[in-house]
């Protein structure tokens, strides 16, 4: 191991090391501090030896980009949100700040440099990224439900693998409300298909750290800064998004935003949204099923242990621009993956829906 490269990493560690999850600060702190192997942690964690070498190189990379953040934030005042996003422009294409003087520039290329040259796969560069943005979020009060979990992305994912796999080369996806860019990249990294993504966000905050993160993935996406509520003009073959339940002006939200983009989607397209349970319970629904031209194909009702006890909980609603007479909708509860059996049980059946629909 690079003695001074263990050092550095170790003085890391012991700054930002309350900012890591339990479990990646445990594994860290038997491989820097207790001096054991790779394979001494693998089998004492029992998980491979390579999935403890992926963590840690992981790891590294976060601790480094903190220390790049907070050397930015006290020479040019940057805040956390601004700090990430100027941190992967860096990486991404080249340091150029002339409120930086040559040792600080230095500086930088020198944490740059060490990051880890290792193959990482977009994925796991999205699982660090998403780490950093949650800091990020809660350095300014934002609420982190516009992150959606990463359960909830990669069932979205596999709705849609699942649905075009085998029938398209390429499908364009949609996320109405895009926010950081969190699940749309989980869907692009996931599916097996080439995707084009495009986002919708109102705040310019989000809509920065939103193609940041996408960059930082190797992923490309179109971005429409603009009321989600606004006329949009492309067609596409998937609508996701997680939706944002308020009521104004006794409109309710996810009605609007799923009349608005109704037509915007591909005649054999799916929309995949995430909603809260009591959406049909709603007094503005009789309205809304009037305007509603499409067709309901499934409502998938997740685990209650996703959320908060207090918490009405959340189902994914399926559906189509066609309106298909006499379909009846499959309602499924979807199992907690740690029940693994009823859990793949239910992807089964949801493979056995998703053949039906197909036909249709």
């Amino acid at each position: 191991m690079d003695i001074v490269k263990n050092e550095y990493i170790s003085d890391l560690l012991g700054i930002y090391g309350k900012l890591l999850t339990d479990y990646q600060l445990e594994i860290m702190e038997l491989y820097y501090y207790e001096d054991l192997s790779l394979s001494e942690i693998a089998l004492n964690k029992d998980v491979s030896r390579n999935a403890v070498f992926t963590l840690i190189k992981r790891v590294e990379k976060i601790l480094i980009d903190y220390e790049s953040k907070m050397k930015l934030n006290e020479k040019i005042h940057l805040n956390y949100f601004d700090s990430l996003i100027r941190v992967v422009n860096d990486v991404l294409y080249e340091i150029n700040d002339s409120r930086l003087d040559d040792e600080d520039l230095l500086f930088l290329e020198e944490k740059y440099n060490q990051l880890p040259n290792i193959k990482i796969t977009n994925e796991e560069v999205r699982l660090a990224m998403q780490l950093l943005i949650i800091k990020a979020m809660k350095h300014i009060n934002m609420n982190l439900e516009i992150m959606t979990p990463d359960y909830i992305n990669y069932i979205i994912g596999y709705l849609i693998n699942s649905y075009y796999k085998n029938n398209k080369k390429t499908i364009s996806v949609l996320d109405v409300e895009v926010g950081t860019g969190n699940l749309i990249n989980a869907v692009s990294n996931f599916s097996e298909i080439e995707t084009n993504l495009i986002g919708v966000e109102n705040n310019k905050l989000l809509v920065d750290i939103c193609k940041a993160n996408t960059e930082i993935q190797n992923n490309e996406i179109t971005l429409y800064f603009q009321d989600v509520l606004s006329t949009f003009l492309e067609e596409v073959d998937v609508l996701i998004g997680d939706l944002d339940c308020e009521t104004k002006d006794n409109k309710y939200y996810p009605y609007e935003i799923i009349l608005n983009y109704l037509p915007n989607l591909k005649e054999n397209g799916l929309f995949i949204y995430l909603i809260e349970n009591d959406f049909f319970n709603k007094e503005q629904i009789n309205d809304f099923k009037k305007k509603f031209t499409g067709t309901f194909l499934g409502l998938i009702v997740l685990p209650q242990s996703l959320f908060n006890k207090e918490h009405i909980g959340k189902s994914l609603l399926i559906g189509s621009s066609k309106k298909i007479n006499n379909f009846e909708m499959m309602i499924m509860q979807l199992s907690d993956i740690n029940n693994k059996n009823k859990f793949y049980n239910d992807l089964e059946e949801i493979q056995q829906w998703i053949k039906k629909i197909k036909e249709i």
